[in-house]
């Protein structure tokens, strides 16, 4: 008797679940039992919503309108230094630093002293420019000595030219001496010989700084010993997007703004675009020269520059009423009341809160704005 009651509740504690899920799955499969009121029906590319449907009140639509778009064409940007305006002062020899005639903001003009240093190569070069001379001057005695035996019948012609071919060797020797020590900045004629290797700038502008000190010892050719560069004048090179290269033209004008002036716009012109595209980032640089009299952009700055402004009149849609569908871009066109079309759109850019349509919708349409992804 047991075993039958025990049966009898295992039965029905299994048959309760299985009539809830049964009715359930019935819910399922036929929606408009449930609640009919919350149903659309589909034809096609076409969804109607019934009146009654809470979903109806849910539904607003826009009209699709022309739209004026201001455009512009924008680009990152940071400040450098014109290339031929600007100089990283290497040690010519090695040497030691005996001098530093400048520091760091001093003005200089172009073959200004900036430092002496002690070279054992300079020392040599003056040395064999002191031994050329004084064999010149020797070979050059010679000459005029034996043209003045040869004019007396003493020696031949032979003795003369082989003091004249002696003469010019001693010559050449002497120019290269020579040609050697003023490539090192010493004119030999003006400077005293013994004195140290003087480091003159090549161009005129301001020291942006000095990386050495007196007494350092300074081996490596490819080390800066300073920076100098003129300033008055500044290039800001911009990364221009691939899509936008072709608005972009040599001698354009440019307003740039730099974060550390948020507040105020700089005027430039474009001098130079680039005939080659970086092949990572897709961008081209253009570079832009503006006035820097006082001083105020530096090298590395960052800047936002604007190349290009326009305006065009473009149809457009809110964005909000885009609906993805697979892999394409649709919206939800009224038709009639409580009846849209899904329609493929193809999109251009978002301005803002609308987005321009280029096909796919005409002036006039009303389309969905709001709840479309719930009609698919």
């Amino acid at each position: 008797m047991k075993q039958l009651r025990l049966r009898a509740h295992v039965a029905s504690s299994l048959f309760v679940p299985l009539l809830f899920l049964f009715v359930g799955c019935d819910q399922l499969a036929n929606p408009a039992k449930s609640d009919d009121s919350t149903s659309v029906v589909h034809e096609g590319n076409r969804v109607t919503v019934p009146s009654n449907s809470p979903l109806a009140s849910r539904l607003q639509v826009e009209t699709a309108q022309a739209t004026v778009i201001h455009r512009q064409v924008t680009a990152p940007a940071s400040v450098e230094a014109d290339p031929a305006r600007y100089a990283r002062i290497l040690p010519p020899l090695n040497g030691r630093v005996l001098q530093l005639f400048v520091h760091p903001g001093d003005s200089v003009k172009k073959g200004q002293e900036l430092l002496a240093i002690d070279a054992p190569d300079f020392v040599g070069a003056q040395t064999d420019y002191a031994k050329a001379r004084s064999l010149l001057a020797q070979t050059e005695r010679a000459v005029t000595r034996q043209e003045d035996l040869a004019a007396h019948g003493i020696i031949g012609q032979r003795d003369v030219d082989q003091a004249r071919t002696d003469r010019d060797s001693a010559l050449s020797d002497f120019n290269r001496t020579k040609d050697r020590l003023r490539l090192l900045g010493m004119d030999p004629e003006k400077t005293q010989l013994g004195a140290p290797l003087i480091v003159r700038s090549p161009v005129s502008g301001k020291v942006l700084d000095v990386l050495t000190a007196t007494g350092e010892f300074r081996n490596d050719p490819t080390a800066p010993l300073m920076t100098v560069a003129d300033l008055s004048d500044i290039w800001v090179t911009a990364n221009v997007q691939e899509k936008d290269i072709h608005y972009v033209h040599r001698g354009d004008p440019a307003t740039a703004t730099f974060a550390a002036y948020p507040s105020e716009s700089f005027q430039g012109k474009v001098l130079f675009v680039a005939d080659v595209l970086d092949p990572d980032t897709r961008t081209a640089k253009v570079r832009i020269a503006y006035p820097n009299n006082d001083g105020r952009l530096r090298p590395a700055m960052f800047a936002n520059v604007i190349l290009k402004t326009w305006d065009t009149k473009d149809l457009t849609v809110p964005t909000t009423a885009l609906v993805m569908s697979g892999d394409r871009t649709t919206v939800f066109v009224q038709v009639a009341a409580n009846t849209y079309e899904q329609r493929p759109v193809f999109a251009g850019e978002q301005h803002g809160e609308r987005t321009i349509i280029k096909s796919g919708v005409q002036a006039g349409d009303k389309v969905l704005i709001r709840e479309g992804a719930l009609l698919q």
